[in-house]
C-alpha cells in the first residue's frame, strides 16, 4: 500500500489581520515588523510522532517506537499579512525502507502565531513503526525490528502564551514575519488538550520483554486524553544584529484519563504526570534575507503499572527566504478583502 501523499496549509498570521498597534515604543526597540513586504521561502520539514516505554524506577533500558521518514518539501509565502506553507511528502529510499520498515502517515497541522501567543492544531494517523532497544543496538545493514501492525491516532491542540510581547517575539524565530533586533525574553504559559489512541495486533513489547517491563503493562490497546497547563520561559539571543539563538521550555503537571488493555487487564484510571513543551531555533534574520533551523517538540508522560509511556510530537524545519517590496494588489491586507474584520 503506497504511502499517503499529504498537503498541509499553515494560516500563520491570521490573528494579526485583526488589529495593529504601533504605539508601543518599547516594542519598537526590540522587535521590527515588515508591513510593506511580502515573503517567499522554500521549506524542508520532518514531522513525526513516536513513543517510548521504560521502567518508572530504572530508565537504563528503553524501547522506542518510531515511524520511517515523513519528510516534506514545499514552499511558503506571506501575502496580505497572512502566511501559508504547502508541503508534499517525500518517499523514503528503498534502502531506508529495508532498514526501518514502511510507514504510512496522514499528518495535518495548522498553526497561528500572534504577537504573544502560538497555537497549534493537529490530527495525525501513523501506521507502521520500527523499534530500538537502548541496550541492544542494531548493527549497520541489519533491519530494525519492525511493527507494521501498530497504528496510532493523535488529535489535539497546543498553545503557548508569552507575557512580555514587547521584548520577545515568537514569530521572529519561527516564521520570520518579524525580526528581533535586541536580545529579550518572556515568561510563558503552555497548554495542551489532546486525545491519543494506539492499536496493535499483538502485545506491544511481547513476551521477550515481560521479565523487564512486566505482564500487566504489555498492552495491545491504549487510549488517553491529556490536559495540561505548564509555566515556562523563552529567550532570544541576538548576535551581530542578524544572527539569533532561540529557546523556550515549559514543564508542568498533566491530567490523563487512561484506558489500556492487555492479556491480563482491561483498566480505566486517572493519572497525574507531566507535559513538556520545548522549542529551539537558530538562524539569520536580516532586512531582506532570512534562514533558520527549528525544532518544536511536545512530550506527554504517562505512568501506569510499573512503566512510563512517553509520546512525543516533533516538527523539524529548515527555511530559506527573501522579502520583496509589495506592489499593486499585494499592498492590501486580509482586512481589505474581509470588511467584517475592519474596526
Amino acid at each position: 500500500m503506497k504511502r499517503l501523499i499529504f498537503i498541509t496549509i499553515f494560516p500563520f498570521f491570521f490573528s494579526d489581520s485583526l488589529s495593529f498597534n504601533f504605539s508601543d515604543s518599547i516594542r519598537a526597540k526590540y522587535i521590527k515588523r515588515f508591513p510593506d513586504y511580502f515573503f517567499l521561502w522554500p521549506v524542508l520539514k520532518q514531522r513525526s510522532t513516536s513513543f517510548d516505554i521504560q521502567l518508572q524506577k530504572d530508565n537504563s533500558q528503553k524501547l522506542s517506537y518510531k515511524p520511517n521518514g515523513n519528510y516534506g518539501m514545499g514552499f511558503g509565502m506571506y501575502v496580505f499579512e497572512i502566511g501559508f506553507e504547502f508541503t508534499l511528502s517525500v518517499q523514503p529510499k528503498a534502502s531506508a525502507q529495508f532498514r526501518y520498515g514502511h510507514s504510512r502517515a496522514t499528518d495535518l497541522q495548522g498553526n497561528i502565531l500572534g504577537k504573544n501567543f502560538g497555537l497549534d492544531l493537529f490530527t495525525q494517523n501513523y501506521n507502521g513503526f520500527y523499534v530500538t532497544d537502548s541496550k541492544k543496538p542494531v548493527p549497520l545493514g541489519i533491519p530494525y525490528p519492525q511493527r507494521p501492525d501498530i497504528s496510532i491516532w493523535n488529535t489535539g491542540i497546543n498553545g503557548i502564551y508569552f507575557f512580555n510581547k514587547n521584548k520577545y517575539s515568537i514569530r521572529a524565530a519561527y516564521n520570520f514575519s518579524e525580526r528581533q533586533i535586541r536580545s529579550g525574553g518572556s515568561f510563558s504559559l503552555a497548554g495542551t488538550l489532546n486525545t491519543y489512541s494506539l492499536r496493535a495486533d499483538s502485545a506491544i513489547y511481547g513476551s521477550t520483554y515481560e521479565p523487564v517491563f512486566g505482564v500487566n503493562a504489555n498492552f495491545s490497546k491504549l487510549d488517553y486524553t491529556t490536559f495540561s497547563i505548564s509555566p515556562g520561559y523563552a529567550y532570544t539571543l541576538v548576535l551581530k544584529k542578524s544572527f539569533f539563538i532561540n529557546g523556550s521550555l515549559s514543564i508542568g503537571p498533566a491530567n490523563n484519563w487512561l484506558h489500556y488493555q492487555s492479556a491480563t487487564k482491561d483498566k480505566i484510571e486517572t493519572t497525574i504526570n507531566s507535559f513538556i513543551d520545548l522549542r529551539l531555533a537558530l538562524g539569520y534574520n536580516s532586512e531582506r534575507f532570512f534562514s533558520g533551523v527549528s525544532l518544536i517538540a511536545q512530550s506527554r508522560n504517562i505512568r501506569f503499572e510499573q512503566i512510563q509511556f512517553t509520546s512525543t510530537n516533533t516538527i523539524f524545519k529548515i527555511v530559506f527566504g527573501y522579502r520583496f517590496r509589495e506592489f499593486g494588489i499585494l499592498k492590501k491586507s486580509a482586512r481589505d478583502f474581509l470588511p467584517m474584520l475592519k474596526k
